[in-house]
């Protein structure tokens, strides 16, 4: 016989303690869904408490019937166990541990999105959608929003066709699921902003390349995207110091940005890319090739239209190519035109270009033993320095700021005036502290000549104290620079010998 569960589950002391309070009214079938049964029972009681014909008859059908619905309540129960387990997997079972992984990304990823760390928002929300993928297998709002989530983060990042189809699948799974309106709202308002950036990013490729404003998204797209590419490249190798690769794919970048505008190869790309083309064959020593691309540079500059604040770097760099070959005469006049264009830039007003352009010319005149010129220039770079005032702000360029402060100095020292040379290279020394917690080569000169100066005015600890920072900063920043460290650990052995000698004639004197 089949005894079906009931049709919600029922609690058991209860069903146990009607059968044996209230059996004989039918009560625990009545509780357990036997609605039959207990009617029947019922009636049984009725009928054998009357004085009707066979009553008695009634009630000892009712007794055995009781008996038997020990067993029955039994079972009845045991199927309604049966049927909560057999329910209990129909309804979603998920990974509770992977879920509270992905609650544990969740909290990474608005921790990276706070920092502005798109990079890594980006990676976490990958993983966050590789979760929910696993974890939900079809459709669900939480693998919806972890798309939004990604789709927003890689539109921060710049990675808009990932941004783009992120959001888009988000979309589409909200309305196969029917997710609620507001969080459909969140998903179409980030698609949208998504589709206004890619518009926006391409416009301003557009101009970066010199393109024709009226050109659609669909022109040149490949060719702008090799040239990003071969920009990101090349900078990435001039700062991990490869000079011969980042010089390379400078090249093809000039090449490409040429392709993208159109006929002469004229355009604002071409003479951003000649500039740091020329850079790059100036520190590998190429001096020929490097005069003849910022030649170019200036030429097309010229047949552009630009104004000066595009001519001022080619023109500085060409100077110091011309300083480096001995040519002073021509750097000199380079050097005015780059002053002469900075203070017209800057409209009365201290900037950095007007520093490095005074500061320039102040150190061609130091090499060329005009030390008078040199030291009018440094005054004159100093006082937009002082302008400036880069220690109270912390802005500018503090390499800048503090070379030119290091400048000077080395004029003081030149001049034996270590009194005025001394609080220029700890300025200079404080500036660098600020900027990159005084780990450069800059700050390896500047201890240097401090440790020198206080050799000189008998603080021997001082120059000690100098001298092995000042070795602790080439052997980081330049171990093989002009032997650097070989000077430095020369300096602190003829201290050291100083400073023994100093304490053996103590320990030798007689007290008085």
């Amino acid at each position: 016989m089949r005894i079906p569960p009931p049709r919600s589950p029922r609690r058991k002391p209860l069903a146990w303690l009607l059968l044996v309070v209230g059996g004989f009214l039918g009560a625990h079938r009545f509780y357990l869904g036997s609605y039959l049964g207990g009617a029947a029972q019922l009636l049984l009681l009725l009928v054998g408490v009357s004085s009707l014909p066979g009553a008695r008859f009634c009630l000892g059908l009712l007794g055995p019937w009781l008996l038997f619905d020990i067993y029955w309540v039994h079972v009845r129960l045991k199927r309604q166990d049966e049927s909560d387990a057999a329910r209990r997997p129909a309804a979603k079972t998920y990974d509770l541990e992977a879920l509270s992984h992905a609650d544990a990304l969740r909290e990474r990823f608005v921790a990276a999105a706070e920092m502005h760390d798109w990079a890594r928002a980006v990676a976490l929300s990958e993983q966050i959608v590789a979760n929910a993928r696993k974890v939900f297998k079809g459709p669900h709002q939480n693998l919806a929003m972890s798309l939004c989530m990604h789709g927003q983060a890689c539109c921060q990042f710049k990675a808009f066709d990932e941004a783009k189809a992120s959001l888009e699948e988000s979309l589409a799974i909200g309305r196969q699921i029917g997710m609620p309106a507001e969080d459909m709202d969140i998903v179409r308002k980030a698609l949208a902003m998504t589709v206004a950036a890619i518009g926006e990013h391409h416009a301003a490729r557009q101009l970066r390349a010199g393109l024709p404003a009226g050109r659609g998204p669909g022109d040149d797209t490949v060719l702008l995207g090799l040239l990003e590419d071969q920009e990101r490249r090349y900078k990435a190798a001039f700062e991990r110091r490869d000079l011969a690769l980042a010089e390379r794919l400078c090249a093809e970048a000039v090449h490409t940005s040429r392709q993208l505008c159109g006929e002469g190869g004229l355009g604002k790309a071409v003479v951003l890319h000649l500039i740091h083309h020329a850079e790059f064959c100036r520190q590998l020593q190429w001096h020929d090739k490097a005069v003849s691309l910022l030649d170019e540079c200036l030429a097309i500059i010229d047949q552009l239209g630009l104004d000066d604040s595009w001519r001022l770097g080619p023109s500085n760099t060409l100077a110091l190519l011309h300083a480096g070959a001995g040519r002073s005469d021509e750097a000199e006049v380079l050097y005015k035109k780059t002053i002469a264009m900075a203070v017209a830039l800057s409209k009365g007003n201290s900037t950095d270009e007007v520093v490095r352009a005074f500061n320039n010319l102040a150190f061609l005149y130091a090499n060329t033993d005009q030390d008078e010129k040199a030291e009018l220039c440094y005054a004159r770079a100093m006082v937009h320095l002082d302008k400036l005032a880069p220690e109270e702000t912390g802005e500018g360029d503090a390499d800048l700021h503090a070379d030119l402060l290091i400048n000077f100095a080395q004029l003081h020292m030149a001049r034996n005036e270590a009194e005025h040379a001394k609080p220029l290279f700890e300025r200079a020394l404080a500036i660098q502290e600020r900027s990159c917690r005084g780990i450069s080569t800059s700050a390896a000169a500047a201890h240097n000549d401090l440790g020198l100066i206080a050799q000189e005015q008998g603080d021997l600890r001082e120059a000690l104290k100098h001298f092995k920072r000042t070795l602790l900063l080439n052997q980081i920043c330049a171990p093989d620079h002009f032997g650097n460290l070989a000077n430095a650990q020369r300096n602190i052995d003829n201290v050291s010998l100083a400073l023994a000698a100093v304490a053996r004639a103590a320990r030798l004197e007689p007290s008085t």
